[in-house]
């Protein structure tokens, strides 16, 4: 790789295209996986815009991933094959390339002396400069606890099916069953004549979690190329507070131990190899002996020659945060809230940018957003947190006041199901945002106090007599009342993420091919045969950082602001991504 900083899988939609605008330029970044009607909607409206054949739509998960990555990769390989046939004149998209480099980087120190040159010399450097250029790798993250209707298998096979020659992110928790999908694909093994053209990352939040994972794969003859930590506090969506840990502690444990990891995996994929071996050429009886070992789908795996990389990620966006993570010897960094502002990088609607521009810190919280019951970064002013919050207040209303809109019935349809999941209570998997759901639970909410409120007034018999409600503590049923309130509001918070997270790009798609999404319904809007399309809600989930960008950005901005070398981008009195996650701690342990 090139650069040092990557931009990590952002919500659903937001990275989702992020390759094609950005990999030629050398810059790496990651694909959601989690909805493959989406990527497929990506995928026939690049087809209209750029008119490409790419045939008819997938009917598959697995059709649908593979053909979008497929696209992916054929795009980034047009688009690098263009840009190295340019010429070298200042102002190209070929310089672009190279002025976007730290001025520490080797090649950008070779760019920097071309300038000195002149005749053959020149165009002999340029030449050599050009051989070296590479795009920036395609990566692309599953949800592994998402494996309802088996979505992470089938994102897995089709990441396994496609001919994108990058690597394949492991997040939000552990589910070995899918590292059992990934052992059955032989491009992710190591041999004595090549090495994996598709990698394994793992995102984690501390090194035991990498330690535990590490050597499972190791065991099934499988590397780690990379362990991508991740703070859990100071990042947008999702955030894991178990562990408690600064990020900063967690990378000088990883750095500590990078050596001892990488004996411990070597040795155990070396042992897989062996047994991979005797099972191939030996006998019956040690092929039987080693019968897991057998089902290998390669021979000669060899173990890796060096560590694994390490890299970090959340809440920097700084040149000072990122030196000083670098500082500790990690590979790179992952950045990601402040390119929501680069529309050159990120895929969003023109209205939910300007809402983003529009943020301050304090418009990021921790809610109960997400169905997954897991904390949720969320912006406040997003168009599903107000819908959300239209919701309660509807719930809540005197029955005078309702206006029994269906938009703000309790819980939403469930129209995707990738959130579904066994719930108690419920005989098949269901979304904890889903009308279904939420109504139960309201339900159910109703019943708890009322059984809570009868028990108190059964304690408060005075001989045979039962003291009435105006007699019975006050305090007590305010108490109870609150409870339960803040249940029904928990409950009515959810929103529908896995439809939402992607709807800003369903926007965007809207908005660049009009033919594709706008000319059959304004016709028909024209008509009076339908009514007029509303625009869906809208669930974004940056870190507080997006309050100290207040504009949008070119990408060469944003990224001669993180390395240091350009017009700082936030103000000087910013708090430090460590500042800023040792409070939100601090908050954690003394709530």
């Amino acid at each position: 790789m090139v650069h040092r900083i990557h931009i990590p899988v952002m919500g659903i939609c937001y990275t989702a295209d992020t390759p094609v605008r950005v990999a030629h330029l050398g810059i790496t970044s990651v694909i959601s996986l989690v909805d493959d009607g989406l990527l497929e909607e990506y995928r026939m409206a690049y087809a209209e815009r750029l008119g490409l054949d790419l045939g008819s739509p997938q009917t598959t998960r697995i059709g649908r991933i593979r053909s979008y990555l497929d696209f992916v990769a054929d795009e980034v390989e047009r688009k690098f094959a263009r840009l190295c046939a340019e010429r070298f004149d200042g102002a190209s998209g070929k310089d672009l390339y190279f002025r976007m480099l730290p001025l520490d980087s080797r090649l950008r120190v070779e760019y920097d002396g071309l300038w000195a040159k002149v005749g053959l010399s020149r165009i002999a450097a340029e030449a050599a400069l050009t051989e070296k250029m590479v795009p920036g790798e395609i990566q692309a993250n599953i949800m592994v606890g998402l494996n309802h209707d088996e979505a992470a298998f089938d994102a897995v096979r089709g990441f396994a099916a496609s001919k994108v020659k990058g690597s394949l992110v492991l997040s939000a928790g552990v589910n070995l069953a899918v590292f059992e999908e990934i052992a059955k694909c032989k491009d992710f093994y190591r041999t004595r004549e090549k090495a994996p053209s598709k990698k394994i990352i793992l995102k984690v939040s501390d090194y035991r979690s990498a330690l535990i994972q590490g050597r499972y794969l190791a065991k099934k003859g499988l590397e780690v190329y990379e362990y991508r930590i991740e703070s859990g506090v100071n990042c947008g969506g999702h955030a894991f507070f178990e562990s408690k840990k600064l990020l900063l502690d967690v990378v000088r444990e990883f750095v500590a131990k990078r050596e001892e990891l990488f004996q411990t995996t070597r040795a155990m994929i070396a042992k897989f190899a062996a047994s991979v071996n005797v099972s191939a050429d030996g006998t019956a009886a040690a092929a039987e002996k080693m019968q897991g070992a057998a089902n290998a789908p390669v021979q000669g795996i060899v173990p890796p020659p060096s560590p694994s990389r390490i890299t970090a990620q959340g809440g920097l966006c700084s040149p000072e945060d990122i030196e000083t993570v670098m500082s500790l010897g990690v590979d790179g960094v992952g950045v990601g809230t402040p390119f929501l502002l680069v529309p050159q990088a990120t895929s969003m609607d023109k209205e939910t940018r300007r809402m983003l521009m529009a943020a301050t810190p304090d418009d990021i919280y921790i809610s109960h957003a997400s169905p997954l019951e897991i904390p949720f970064v969320n912006l406040r002013t997003s168009t599903a947190a107000k819908l959300c919050r239209e919701k309660i207040r509807e719930f809540f209303a005197p029955d005078g006041e309702k206006t029994g809109a269906s938009e703000l019935q309790p819980g939403f349809p469930c129209r995707q199901h990738y959130l579904c999941r066994q719930v108690p209570g419920f005989d098949h998997p269901v979304c904890m945002a889903s009308r279904e759901y939420v109504k139960r639970r309201l339900a159910e909410i109703d019943q708890l106090e009322k059984d809570e409120l009868r028990s108190v007034y059964a304690a408060s018999h005075f001989g045979e007599k039962v003291v009435e409600l105006a007699e019975t503590p006050t305090d007590r049923i305010q108490e109870i009342h609150a409870k339960y309130n803040a249940l029904r509001r928990e409950t009515l918070e959810r929103e529908c993420i896995c439809r939402f997270l992607g709807n800003a790009g369903r926007e965007e798609l809207r908005e660049k091919s009009p033919s594709l999404h706008y000319q059959p319904e304004s016709v028909a809007v024209a008509r009076g045969s339908q009514p007029r399309r509303v625009r869906e809600p809208v669930t974004i989930c940056p870190n507080s950082d997006i309050g100290y960008f207040d504009r949008e950005y070119s990408l060469e901005e944003m990224m001669c602001h993180l390395y240091g070398t350009g017009k700082r981008l936030t103000p000087p009195d910013k708090p430090s991504a460590f500042e800023i996650e040792a409070k939100i701690l601090s908050e954690l342990r003394n709530p």
